[in-house]
């Protein structure tokens, strides 16, 4: 189990670095010009990840753990359409399927969004 839970961990990454590439590609190319551009590509990871970090679910919800996971799925899968509009479609469905491979293996091994 112990290589399941490092492969999963290494999912994580790659799924957060692939949305942050996503964001930043997507918002490179949908800026008409330089200035438009480079404010795209800072701005929708950090407006996507603020957005993220902004809800704490633990002092919301009895539950939190489904409201994390919705909202995560949710993200990555805002990050994969940016994928596949900005001309990247392969890599718009390799983002999916790790957001969805890493989710799945995350209770498949009992472990937890939010600890």
């Amino acid at each position: 189990m112990l290589i399941f839970s490092w492969l999963n961990l290494a999912l994580r990454g790659l799924m957060e670095l692939g949305i942050v590439v996503a964001l930043a590609y997507w918002g490179y190319h949908s800026g008409k010009n330089a200035t438009q551009s480079t404010l795209l590509s800072i701005g929708a990871p950090l407006l996507i990840f603020g957005f993220w970090s902004l809800f704490d679910f633990r002092k919301v919800v009895a539950t939190p753990e489904p409201y994390r996971l919705v909202q995560e799925l949710i993200l990555s899968g805002l990050a994969a359409t940016a994928w596949y509009s900005a001309g990247q479609r392969t890599l718009g469905v390799t983002l999916g399927l790790i957001s969805i491979v890493h989710h799945a293996l995350v209770y498949v091994l009992g472990e937890r969004l939010l600890k």
